[in-house]
């Protein structure tokens, strides 16, 4: 239990009987930390619900005849019951909701412990508590993102369930509003214990403390790289980049909010503008990563561009694994070739500005009829260095809230005021081209914001999530650039062995 390395990777072991796990404290955090690993885990957000599966079906994968075995060509086509994407679809069903039984045994042992069994007593026991109901509120999210329509097509019926016990076979399906009261209803509770653990009783570990004035940057360094501050409370409490920490809970929320739709808009803002007023702008606990400090060599420091990230989760050799999904052609080899990469970037690499998520993030290969790929999962020689950024996968950012108040402004006519949210976000990627030129509308503005989500998001997932919300019916489709009907495609067909 010396290093973050050795601390992030101890595997649950599960021949251990319960009432020896839970005997002590270190147990839970045992259990704890293996729920972290499951949820990290290739099935879900270690491959399939970022850079994989999810990033395939919202068209970033160029998928053409020229291309040997391409990885996810049935997924990209959309078509969700073949012999290549049903096993894919039913493994995250089925781990979602195996490590969700796991919380729930988790929360269950924990409201039964008695406060001694813990080193810190009541406060250890509440946060590991805390962190349970926010990964149990974020699981059961993306399950409903899913399996189930969204808020925007006025869905009637009931879907999945929200298991909250873990003995409990059978549960409910419920409707998508009573879903998602249930998953606002476990981050407000998880917010009330994170909040007081971040800010008063060790907020240390949450930035730069041990400087005169903090930096975005050097929180970063306390949040995801914290062995060289480690104070008298130990390893388990440092690390909160790779936690359910208070940022990410109110992220999150604001996520869930806007999903929720215009009636839950004022709440969206709510939660937006306490990250970006005070985590943000006094706090300096986030920020917008410097251009200095992005390369595209393979020793770069943040090609993650981690000072934004909220939270990210930790999976060993993440890198290695990416770098070894590479497609084979007649004139490419390259990783996971990215589509339609010149159009969206066409407006803001003109010469006269550059935007640094081209740039610096994306590398594009030297043979005939060359291929552009990301630069976010490459594999580092120098682990000491560049430990965080080959290890991290982004759950949810700073850009991410900037956005949503821009959404949010020019939902309420405020383009002003969504251009600037906008504008700050875009002259940090480097992207100055003046938006109040062309930008009259709301509609030109959520065009440009909509933009703004596609460079961001390449190889996390998010993308199709924020297609679905916005109701998108056509999208530009990556083997042909034409417009790609996404009528019926929004909704994973529930695996059939869990409906027999």
């Amino acid at each position: 239990m010396v290093s973050c390395e050795k601390w992030l990777n101890i595997p649950p072991d599960s021949a251990i009987a319960d009432d020896e796990l839970f005997s002590t404290g270190y147990g839970f955090r045992n259990s704890l930390n293996g729920i972290y690993l499951n949820i990290a885990s290739d099935k879900l957000y270690g491959r399939e619900l970022s850079w994989g599966f999810l990033s395939a079906i919202s068209q970033q994968y160029i998928q053409t005849d020229d291309i040997d075995t391409p990885l996810y060509q049935d997924a990209a086509e959309l078509k969700y019951n073949t012999i290549s994407t049903e096993p894919i679809v039913e493994d995250i069903w089925k781990s979602s909701y195996k490590v969700i039984a796991n919380i729930n045994k988790l929360l269950n042992e924990t409201e039964e412990a008695d406060n001694s069994k813990f080193k810190f007593g009541k406060e250890e026991k509440e946060l590991i508590k805390a962190e349970a109901l926010g990964l149990r509120a974020m699981l059961h999210f993306d399950l409903l993102r899913l399996f189930a329509p969204s808020p925007a097509d006025n869905p009637e019926g009931e879907y999945i369930p929200y298991k909250k016990n873990y003995f409990k076979n059978l549960d409910k399906k419920l409707s998508v509003n009573e879903f998602l009261d249930n998953v606002i209803g476990d981050l407000n509770e998880a917010e009330k214990t994170i909040s007081k653990f971040d800010n008063k009783i060790h907020p240390t570990a949450m930035y730069s403390s041990g400087m005169p004035n903090a930096t975005a940057k050097w929180s970063t360094q306390y949040r995801f790289s914290s062995s060289n501050y480690i104070d008298d409370m130990g390893l388990f409490f440092w690390f909160r980049g790779f936690r359910m920490n208070i940022m990410s809970i109110i992220g999150l929320k604001a996520r869930v909010y806007m999903y929720a739709g215009p009636k839950f808009y004022s709440q969206a803002v709510a939660c937006a503008s306490e990250l970006y007023n005070v985590y943000y702008k006094q706090k300096h606990w986030i920020g917008f990563t410097e251009e200095k400090f992005i390369n595209a060599n393979i020793d770069a420091r943040f090609t993650k561009l981690s000072t934004g990230i909220l939270m990210g989760l930790h999976k060993d050799k993440l890198a290695q694994d990416y770098s070894t999904e590479v497609w084979r052609s007649a004139t490419n080899t390259v990783r996971l070739p990215l589509a339609n990469i010149d159009e969206l970037f066409a407006s803001d690499n003109t010469g006269t500005y550059s935007d640094l998520r081209f740039t610096h993030l994306i590398g594009r290969t030297n043979e005939t009829e060359s291929k552009y790929y990301s630069l976010k999962y490459q594999e580092s020689q120098d682990k000491d260095v560049n430990a965080v950024e080959c290890s991290t996968i982004p759950i949810i950012r700073l850009s991410e809230i900037s956005q949503i108040l821009a959404e949010i402004s020019a939902y309420n006519g405020n383009i002003d005021e969504g251009i600037k949210y906008l504008t700050e976000l875009r002259e940090a990627r480097g992207a100055r081209r003046s938006l109040k030129l062309t930008v009259k509308t709301k509609e030109a503005l959520m065009n440009e914001i909509l933009q703004d989500i596609r460079k961001e998001s390449i190889g996390e997932g998010r993308l199709f999530f924020e297609y679905k919300r916005l109701n998108i019916k056509k999208i530009k489709d990556s083997a042909t650039g034409k417009d790609k009907d996404m009528t019926g495609s929004y909704v994973l067909p529930i695996p059939a062995s869990e409906t027999i």
